[in-house]
């Protein structure tokens, strides 16, 4: 069993009670609930240092080897992660070899990674070609010609096979491989049309295979174009350029009569 640990305030009382009360170290023992052993060694203590404890003893902070990695190393390993994020544990050893010449082992270097709270995740891939400032003109002009955002329905296509719902990670015991029983075979191809608004998806369809400039014109004529709709359509089309180049709004459906 590991070593009952004793507060340095209980340990002041000790010799207090020996050399001032004059109690016998059974009545200690009894009133303090400590070890005899402890208490003889309490009291060598005060007699050799004038205290209760060692003081050439190692504190806990004190303890186990020191760090190979200061934080110039640390603050140099972030810097590369935040420029960098899917490095190698191989590559960002190379690099504080060359770098800072510090040769460290994969694992301190892993331990230095979780101790500074960084994890190995999937990677959530950004757009390099997003433009802050064509993003911030189109906001502008979006804002100026819509005044009410109930008017704003948004047209995406999805696609959907029989390998698209499987999933990239798992669980399994230690040691074990994950394994599923999966389609190897895509099979067949469906387009999902659905229109999003402030009140969720007002309708959708599902069409076989890839969806076309033809077929989607058809969609907004049988499912999204109506009496209550048309005038949302047309300042839609006029106020946005879309990027599908397979559609041309400007040049097929300038206004909504045309769809």
């Amino acid at each position: 069993m590991p070593r009952r640990c004793v507060s340095r305030d209980l340990k002041a009382r000790i010799p207090y009670l020996v050399y001032v009360e004059g109690f016998k170290i059974k009545e200690v023992e009894r009133l303090l609930g400590v070890k005899k052993s402890m208490i003889y060694q309490t009291l060598n203590y005060f007699r050799d240092h004038g205290i209760t404890y060692n003081p050439k003893a190692y504190s806990h902070h004190s303890r186990g080897r020191h760090r190979k990695l200061d934080s110039i190393d640390v603050q140099f390993i972030k810097a590369l992660l935040d420029q960098e994020p899917c490095l190698y544990l191989d590559e960002l050893q190379d690099l504080l070899l060359t770098c800072r010449g510090i040769n460290i082992s994969v694992s301190t270097l892993l331990r230095t990674l979780r101790r500074i709270h960084f994890s190995n995740k999937d990677v959530s891939v950004r757009a390099l070609e997003h433009n802050d400032m064509d993003r911030a003109i189109y906001m502008n002009r979006f804002a100026e010609q819509i005044h009410d955002p109930a008017m704003v329905m948004f047209v995406d296509e999805a696609a959907r096979n029989k390998k698209n719902p499987t999933r990239k990670r798992g669980w399994s015991l230690t040691g074990r491989r994950c394994f599923q029983r999966r389609c190897f075979v895509r099979g067949k191809r469906y387009s999902i049309l659905p229109v999003l608004t402030l009140d969720g998806i007002i309708t959708h369809n599902i069409i076989p295979g890839s969806v076309t400039s033809d077929r989607f014109v058809q969609f907004l004529r049988e499912c999204v174009v109506s009496g209550k709709l048309q005038l949302y359509i047309s300042i839609h089309l006029q106020c946005t350029d879309t990027p599908h180049k397979s559609l041309s709004w400007t040049k097929k459906c300038s206004s909504s009569q045309q769809l």
